[in-house]
């Protein structure tokens, strides 16, 4: 994984890091899922580094999601304090993704995505091509963006593949 997580901040004097949270309230030190402990906040650190040096001004971060099985996360973004992480960190800001194991997406926009899936289907904008099994539902707004898929199987009932745009 490289670099999922960005974020511009308005201060390039501050060092900002980030912290993953899954959605039982666990927090991730590395790739594990543990209760919250004070004493463990510096495990808790994803360190993130400026995409271009600024010496003041607006500044583009990134930084590294851990290699953890897909779903939605909170991201908390603090600022440092003094040297190392700590629990009295200034908090930034909280954003709720989902992680699908290689792309970090806010999860306003991956609910958008599945309720534009949803309502293609439901609408029932779609074509099937008979000879190949391939079945398309279309955006309902501009209806060429494909926005779920499947292909009937020639030898059983039901799909043999299936995708969501």
């Amino acid at each position: 994984m490289a670099n999922e997580i960005q974020i511009i901040h308005d201060d390039a004097a501050e060092t900002v890091y980030a912290i993953v949270r899954d959605m039982s309230g666990e927090f991730l030190a590395g790739a594990t899922s543990e209760t919250f402990a004070v004493g463990n906040w510096a495990t808790y650190e994803i360190a993130l580094s400026e995409v271009d040096a600024a010496a003041s001004g607006n500044v583009a971060l990134q930084g590294d999601f851990p290699a953890i099985e897909s779903g939605f996360y909170w991201l908390d973004f603090y600022i440092h304090a003094g040297a190392s992480p700590a629990q009295t960190d200034a908090h930034l800001k909280s954003i709720l993704f989902h992680w699908d194991g290689t792309s970090l997406v806010p999860a306003e926009d991956w609910i958008g995505r599945m309720m534009r899936s949803a309502l293609a289907v439901l609408a029932g904008n779609m074509t099937f091509i008979e000879s190949t099994g391939a079945t398309s539902f279309k955006d309902v707004d501009d209806g060429t963006t494909e926005r779920a898929a499947y292909t009937v199987s020639p030898v059983s009932v039901g799909r043999s593949d299936a995708r969501v745009s």
